[in-house]
């Protein structure tokens, strides 16, 4: 099930869900199911040959035995525990307007770590995590499973402002290594993650084909040729989830954008 579609509870699980869908926006493309246990195993995809065969009258296609396939999950575990001092009633404090406060800012907090997760979750440095997209990709890469990554020119790619011949060459090349990206998904992308500053050079170079908005909850969200752009914000202590240091040939002030498909 999506999230909109598991129940909110009580008023002040609803407020928690409401701030983790307004910083979390890329909630909305995630499965979730219940599962029993410490692990989950869920079947995925499958060995079939999909090419079409062919026979002549009287005969009949050619047979293929398959078996489903399974993976094995173990159980990740996120929270937090938000107390308060029992020394702010004993003083006449509003124990519960204050608790209200606090599990508002942390719930708005908890939204960027799941941002942060998704894309740079490591159970090699942290067993207790699971793996983000950052990783799952380098995995695949390493395994020779070369084509999750697109990495435009030898050097990466310039989107810079400007109308002149060479800057709109320069967008109209980054336009193009957007298609090519959601085209890799296999049944095109569902949605794309990027750096909010990114999103916005987006929509400033390509205005009729993106474009920003808020949702229901107040998240500023992007659209570009009908697929959903989640913008991944800052972490906590500021940094950018997805920031501008990462090494493409000779620059090394490159940045990343995913693709995800909502399986």
């Amino acid at each position: 099930m999506y999230l909109y579609q598991a129940s909110s509870g009580d008023e002040i699980t609803a407020m928690v869900m409401t701030e983790l869908r307004k910083f979390a926006p890329i909630l909305e493309y995630l499965h979730f199911f219940k599962e029993d246990g410490s692990g989950a195993t869920e079947r995925f995809g499958d060995d079939i040959d999909g090419q079409l065969g062919t026979r002549v009258i009287g005969d009949d296609f050619a047979s293929q035995e398959v078996e489903p396939k399974y993976a094995t999950f173990a159980l990740k575990i996120l929270g937090k525990n938000v107390r308060i001092d029992i020394a702010y009633e004993e003083r006449g404090g509003d124990v519960p307007s204050e608790f209200r406060v606090k599990l508002k800012n942390w719930a708005y907090n908890a939204g960027r770590s799941i941002n942060d997760f998704l894309i740079d979750g490591d159970s090699s440095t942290d067993a207790k995590q699971f793996n983000g997209l950052r990783k799952i990709i380098s995995l695949l890469d390493a395994a020779g499973v070369s084509d999750r990554i697109i990495s435009p020119w030898p050097n990466g790619l310039e989107v810079p402002l400007g109308n002149a011949n060479t800057e709109r060459k320069a967008q109209q090349q980054f336009i193009e290594a957007l298609e090519e990206l959601i085209s890799a998904v296999e049944g095109g992308a569902d949605f794309l993650m990027m750096d909010n500053t990114l999103l916005t050079r987006l929509s400033s170079v390509a205005k009729d084909m993106c474009s920003i908005s808020l949702n229901e909850f107040g998240a500023r969200v992007g659209v570009f040729q009908g697929v959903p752009i989640v913008p991944t914000y800052k972490r906590y202590d500021g940094s950018r989830i997805i920031p501008y240091g990462e090494a493409v040939g000779s620059n090394s002030d490159c940045t990343s954008v995913f693709a995800g498909k909502s399986a």
